[in-house]
């Protein structure tokens, strides 16, 4: 696991090969009418990824769209939430308490789509592009520093990392 985020209807836990989507929270076990079970969406069978910023005026949402996915609309405000958006088994409805929250929300957003175009990469048989290993441990620090990482995955990503 890398990191995850727990929602207001579940959490999102993002894998290096995939992403999982847990109701093994009492928000999900509501939204759901019961546990439900965790939900695996390899990177390379994911269409598309949506994303809406939560505010402290406004709930956000992440959802994961794939081949065959009945599209419910995603609606979130002010208010609260739709009942189709709590009930989606695709989405995670977000709430943000604090400034913090769409910070984290926006890096976990940008590693699905670094991990989503790299995926896309590798099913077109194209090279990923040069990266330096200092980049990607500046953003292992950086997850690090906004408290996503712990130091122990902090130090074991590093570690991949240098040893790959």
């Amino acid at each position: 696991m890398i990191m995850e985020f727990k929602g207001q209807n579940g959490k999102i836990i993002i894998f290096d090969d995939h992403i999982a989507i847990s109701r093994g929270t009492l928000g999900g076990f509501v939204s759901q009418g019961g546990y439900s079970g965790d939900r695996k969406f390899f990177y390379k069978d994911i269409s598309s990824f949506e994303y809406k910023k939560p505010t402290l005026f406004a709930n956000g949402y992440f959802k994961i769209i794939t081949p065959g996915t009945h599209d419910t609309n995603a609606r979130v405000g002010i208010l609260g939430s739709s009942t189709a958006s709590m009930k989606d088994p695709n989405t995670i409805v977000l709430r943000a308490f604090t400034s913090k929250v769409g910070d984290e929300t926006d890096k976990i957003y940008n590693l699905i789509m670094d991990k989503l175009s790299e995926a896309k990469r590798e099913k077109l048989g194209t090279p990923p592009t040069a990266i330096s290993k200092m980049d990607e441990l500046k953003k292992l620090g950086d997850l690090k520093s906004a408290g996503i990482l712990t130091e122990e995955e902090f130090q074991k990503e590093k570690e991949k990392l240098l040893n790959s």
